[in-house]
């Protein structure tokens, strides 16, 4: 530890173990949870997230946002995430309206208008006015995750936030290096990483698929000249995954991928990613005229989705080749990251469920991970995301009601679910709240 003590990941931080009783059945059907580990206890770090300085006087110069525990809602303005005390707390209520007005009719109306309302809050409020969007705002999380700020970046274009999709593009643009690699986080609006954590390769393939995306939702003016200043983003990316998955095995090198846990062989996720970006490379490259390198990603895209299967879905989508160890990584092998559904990964997908299943009704990330009897917040929109966008549609209907019915008493989703029900960690996580808008727009758009 070089003589620091080291700061904790959004996997591991204050954890004290206690015994629990387990609640009664989630989404997935509960059966009694085999006692092999305690489950953990994780403080609640904040009910929300709210524009305006501490009443107290904010701690750190130039914040103008206040962590909310679940004793001080009452300081909100109803209905908002904005402080009573701000000193422009009407400006800021009706630049959140604007946004909020903005949003496409599916947000408004349905069974999960009230779902959406506080995620498109969640999102807004971990954003706007930020160089970059932050994870949460827990000083931990106070940071630009590429697959973060690629979610965030998508749920902004399909709920009316055009101009805050593109920037969030042109963050992932500026923070890539030069040989195409992005860093696991980044100080907000820089390329500049907080920590030693190695870099991803997959933050390559979330920035081609939310550049696809956003692209997708302007107008097609817009979109031309926005792909055009994407350039270096869109081939450097390409050139990047191209070269990595260019190996006698097919496979790209092994490097940390949502689990944020060192790796020693290449993750189902990461591979996923990487062809989801692929998939939208070539769309992105024709939109360019670089259609010499276009077919270089569909060649490629072609060799690395054969391999996939090889390695991945001949064994049931484990997390590591040829291992019996599925997660969701197979998520990304679907829509909407890519564009058509694969019924295989997606029968792979709903087979794993049971072993994801968590006392309190939500998902693990993978059927390796610490029996804890926690729920995991932005693994489980993720799948509802998909789950919808797949034709699944009962399934990611209760999974957005399982966590709307999870959200802390301020109305943000939490990163975490404890076996008893309870909201945990940060909250909100914009992660959570952009996959929330797209597992609600599948099911209602």
């Amino acid at each position: 530890m070089n003589g620091k003590r080291a700061r904790p990941t959004r996997r591991t931080f204050v954890a004290a173990a206690v015994a629990t009783t387990a609640g009664v059945g989630g989404l997935l059907g509960y059966q009694a949870w085999p006692r092999r580990e305690y489950p953990r206890h994780v403080p609640l770090y904040s009910a929300t997230v709210a524009k305006g300085p501490a009443p107290q006087g904010d701690p750190v110069p130039g914040e103008d946002r206040t962590l909310v525990q679940s004793g001080e809602v009452s300081l909100l303005i109803r209905d908002s995430r904005v402080l009573q005390t701000a000193p422009d707390a009407s400006a800021l209520l009706t630049s959140e309206n604007i946004m909020l007005a903005a949003a496409p009719q599916w947000s408004r109306t349905g069974d999960f208008k009230e779902f959406a309302r506080s995620a498109l809050q969640d999102v807004f409020v971990l954003s706007d006015g930020l160089p970059s969007p932050v994870a949460a705002w827990t000083p931990y999380w106070r940071f630009s995750w590429p697959r973060d700020s690629a979610f965030v970046a998508v749920a902004q274009a399909m709920t009316g936030q055009p101009d805050a999709a593109v920037r969030v593009i042109r963050f992932l643009r500026s923070a890539q290096s030069d040989d195409g690699w992005f860093e696991a986080r980044y100080a907000p609006g820089t390329s500049r990483s907080p920590d030693r954590r190695a870099r991803q390769l997959d933050g390559s393939g979330w920035a081609l698929w939310a550049a696809d995306q956003v692209r997708a939702r302007l107008p097609a003016d817009r979109a031309r000249v926005e792909v055009a200043s994407w350039r270096s983003l869109i081939v450097r990316s390409t050139d990047r995954i191209i070269a990595a998955t260019n190996t006698s095995s097919g496979l790209p090198p092994a490097t940390p991928d949502y689990w944020e846990v060192a790796e020693r062989s290449p993750t189902l996720a990461t591979c996923a990613v990487l062809a989801a970006g692929l998939e939208a490379s070539v769309r992105l490259l024709t939109a360019l005229g670089d259609t010499a390198r276009a077919e270089r990603a569909s060649r490629a895209l072609t060799r690395l989705d054969a391999t996939i299967m090889s390695a991945y879905g001949r064994y049931g989508y484990p997390r590591h080749p040829g291992r019996s160890d599925p997660d969701i990584g197979a998520a990304f092998l679907l829509p909407p990251f890519r564009e058509a559904v694969n019924e295989h990964a997606l029968q792979g997908l709903v087979s794993l469920l049971p072993r994801l299943k968590r006392p309190a009704g939500g998902l693990a990330p993978g059927s390796s991970w610490h029996r804890d009897g926690i729920s995991w917040t932005p693994e489980t929109a993720t799948v509802a995301a998909v789950l919808g966008a797949s034709g699944q549609t009962h399934r990611a209907s209760d999974m957005v009601q399982w966590l709307g019915e999870h959200r802390t008493i301020a109305g943000s989703y939490p990163e975490k679910v404890l076996e008893t029900g309870e909201p945990a960690a940060v909250a909100p996580l914009a992660w959570t709240g952009a996959a929330v808008l797209l597992a609600i727009q599948g099911l209602e758009g």
